[in-house]
């Protein structure tokens, strides 16, 4: 996939890593750090105009690829 195609990073402060797409949603894994030597992460899926976010990578990715299905 070029560039030109990457879907748009979601919206949120952070590091965001774009972990799986498919042509009509994307998978992110977002990190914020709180403060030196301590951060969070969440796993985010976008199917706009949706916006999907869990605490869980198993789940996120369990729901990514259940959407398959749809």
């Amino acid at each position: 996939m070029d560039a030109r195609s990457q879907p748009e990073q979601p919206q949120g402060e952070g590091d965001w890593t774009l972990l799986q797409v498919r042509a009509d949603r994307s998978f992110w894994q977002q990190t914020r750090t709180l403060a030196p030597g301590r951060s969070v992460t969440w796993f985010v899926i976008t199917r706009p105009p949706e916006q999907l976010t869990y605490d869980s990578f198993d789940e996120a990715e369990a729901m990514f690829r259940a959407m398959d299905e749809d």
